[in-house]
């Protein structure tokens, strides 16, 4: 009979722990993930269960609208369902104002010219909370981890239907550095845990988080990267898909989204695109004609109540 030694939490492999998920992983080897509406983006970025993405970029970049757009279009195109904890945006009235507007295409303001009205945000509103639960503090004291936050996430889950987990941002969130030795020895723990959550509950997990200020140079500050982040090692070192999202003038709608890493290789590669956004949808579009102000607005754009 064939013995299993297991040691504080460790074992030696056995072919029946694995043989399924080598199946799964041959014929699954070469499969990129879900396109997101963008066709220079599904070059580089695809979503896939199992997988982690960590975006950043400064304050005013973009982040959050590029990610609530990837989330948006994966519930539109294949039904996709997601929990969001996303203080940094705002209130969860500001949170769901934003995914109706990608929704719809209308605005909340009624100085625009395309104010959404009564009607259209009845209509609206159910289709977004069935496919964003959006967390939100209702205890002001209440303080939730990032490991609470993945765990939760697990839970729900197994109680409904759940593909991705995102956090904005990271600062929002309770670390017990100090219980773990430190913030670099915070990050070797709660990193390989996330990664570990997502592949063992086939979940997307996302978290946004803000670097610090990198160097101008010849008047222009370079778009931030993995190691300007705090414990920049190591994001780097335990991340699967790290994106940047850069704009040299916030108040121009240009923004580049540089990919400084995309495992697993199937699901993209490394390298830069530019995508446009259209502030009065609140959804980006890519420019197909390099001539001044000929844009193509992709499927992303469309107005699909």
């Amino acid at each position: 009979m064939e013995s299993t030694v297991e040691l504080n939490g460790y074992k030696i492999t056995e072919a029946g722990d694995v043989i399924t998920q080598l199946f799964k992983y041959r014929d699954n080897y070469n499969n990129k993930g879900k396109y997101l509406g963008f066709k220079s983006l599904h070059e580089h970025y695809s979503m896939s269960l199992g997988n982690c993405t960590d975006w950043t970029g400064f304050p005013m970049s973009g982040k959050t609208q590029v990610l609530m757009e990837c989330l948006m279009n994966t519930s539109k195109f294949y039904g996709w369902k997601h929990l969001v904890y996303f203080p940094d945006v705002g209130s969860n009235v500001e949170i769901i104002a934003d995914l109706i507007h990608k929704k719809t295409g209308k605005s909340f303001n009624p100085l625009d010219r395309n104010t959404i009205e009564d009607k259209e945000i009845t209509q609206a509103i159910d289709w977004v909370l069935e496919h964003f639960k959006v967390l939100t503090k209702k205890d002001v004291k209440a303080k939730l981890t990032p490991i609470q936050f993945w765990d939760m996430a697990v839970e729900l889950k197994k109680h409904d239907e759940l593909h991705t987990a995102s956090i904005d941002s990271w600062k929002d969130l309770n670390h017990p550095y100090n219980d773990y030795g430190g913030y670099a020895q915070y990050l070797e723990y709660v990193l390989p845990y996330r990664n570990q959550i997502a592949e063992d509950n086939d979940l997307h997990l996302h978290t946004i988080i803000h670097p610090k200020l990198t160097e101008k140079e010849n008047g222009k500050r370079n778009a931030p990267v993995p190691y300007d982040l705090k414990g920049g090692s190591e994001w780097f070192n335990s991340g699967k898909c790290m994106i940047t999202v850069h704009r040299q003038d916030p108040t121009f709608n240009l923004a580049e989204l540089h990919f400084n890493k995309i495992k697993p290789r199937s699901n993209g590669n490394i390298g830069m695109i530019e995508i446009w956004f259209d502030k009065e949808k609140l959804c980006y579009f890519e420019q197909s004609n390099p001539a001044p102000n000929v844009y193509e607005k992709t499927f992303a754009c469309k107005q699909t109540i």
